[in-house]
């Protein structure tokens, strides 16, 4: 008996196979972190690497990308079959990717979790002729010797994506090799809420003197510049790039910071905007948590400033956090720190930047 189905009830199914010629894939920024050692590999550290990509879809009809496409290869010369004119490379690690959900687990003991905000969790649909930019991370053991990565040396990482998710192997691929990225210089831009400090002083909030050692303060760290006489523009990209020497900043904090102390609480100054907040300091790190209510807008990112005052009320550090995709009255925790050795009063918590939905 033969069956056949009439064509009003065809359905066509996409293609599990892509034609990778019709994607086009570009990184626009890498960072590696260090971080501590992690709870099953006792005493072995690992690096967080942290990819920005740039993915459009220029013909394909249905391209779905998820995580499970984009993977981290480690690669070393293969001598038995490399000649000098002819190096053969043969794959020697390959990372999968992970998200802020599962490092924040994975790091649990951390005083600060903000560095695994950006890695996003991908299962998303790219039409034909658009662009979407992900980050995305992988957690990078150094099981034997314990050597910081580096992208430059004798092991060659590439990030690779495949023709679908079920695909572990090349031709039908994306690579790049890491060592060809040029990562921007990372430079200062005057952010918002420095302004806010002439507002403060204004309104009597601040007086002259607290308003000249804060600004003294800000030039001295170079986070405004005395030549400068106007405020830079605010971007995203500037602002992901203060972020991006934050977090390293943190990172470095971190790992290196033999101190053991007591946890001590602190007045913490905030708006409407925020609620439950929470100024905390262990180990010589800075800590200030709490819910964010958003307004009736659709942002990318909002940008939340943590500022710790001494008892002059002089302001004598600051740390930066970001909170992506945040919806119309979106109610969301968030959490920033900033690692400082010194006495503090009190911090305040404040927005420091918004970017609409495009």
């Amino acid at each position: 008996m033969i069956i056949v189905v009439p064509s009003v009830f065809a359905i066509n199914l996409p293609s599990i196979e892509n034609d990778m010629n019709l994607v086009d894939l570009k990184v626009v920024d890498l960072q590696i972190l260090s971080m501590d050692d992690t709870p099953w590999e006792y005493l072995d550290d690992a690096d967080l690497v942290k990819i920005t990509i740039n993915v459009t879809n220029n013909g394909l009809d249905y391209l779905l990308l998820d995580n499970k496409m984009l993977i981290l290869w480690a690669m070393e010369p293969d001598y038995r079959k490399s000649s000098a004119d002819n190096e053969i490379l043969e794959l020697v690690d390959n990372y999968s990717t992970i998200y802020d959900d599962e490092l924040e687990v994975m790091y649990e003991n951390l005083e600060s979790r903000e560095l695994f905000e950006e890695c996003d969790h991908i299962h998303e649909r790219i039409r034909i002729g658009q662009s979407k930019v992900f980050t995305i991370c992988y957690n990078v053991l150094r099981i034997w010797h314990n050597e910081v990565l580096t992208i430059d040396g004798q092991k060659q990482y590439y990030i690779v994506m495949m023709d679908n998710q079920y695909a572990a192997s090349c031709p039908n691929c994306k690579k790049i090799p890491l060592s060809t990225i040029s990562v921007p210089t990372t430079k200062y831009y005057t952010p918002r809420w420095v302004q806010n400090l002439f507002e403060w002083n204004q309104r009597g909030i601040i007086s002259d003197q607290e308003f000249e050692y804060s600004i003294k303060y800000l030039v001295t760290r170079g986070i405004i510049s005395k030549e400068n006489e106007k405020m830079q523009p605010i971007t995203m990209e500037n602002k992901n790039l203060q972020l991006k020497e934050h977090q390293a900043r943190l990172s470095l904090a971190q790992q290196t910071n033999l101190y053991v102390s007591a946890m001590n609480f602190y007045e913490s100054k905030y708006n409407d905007s925020f609620s439950g907040v929470v100024c905390k300091k262990q180990n010589n790190i800075v800590t200030l948590s709490g819910d964010y209510t958003n307004d009736g807008s659709d942002y990318q990112a909002v940008f939340l400033k943590l500022l710790i005052f001494d008892d002059l009320g002089n302001v004598v550090d600051a740390g930066i956090a970001k909170i992506v995709d945040v919806t119309q009255n979106d109610f969301r925790h968030f959490s920033v720190s900033t690692p400082y050795k010194g006495k503090i009063n009190s911090c305040l918590v404040m927005i420091d930047s918004r970017f609409p939905q495009e």
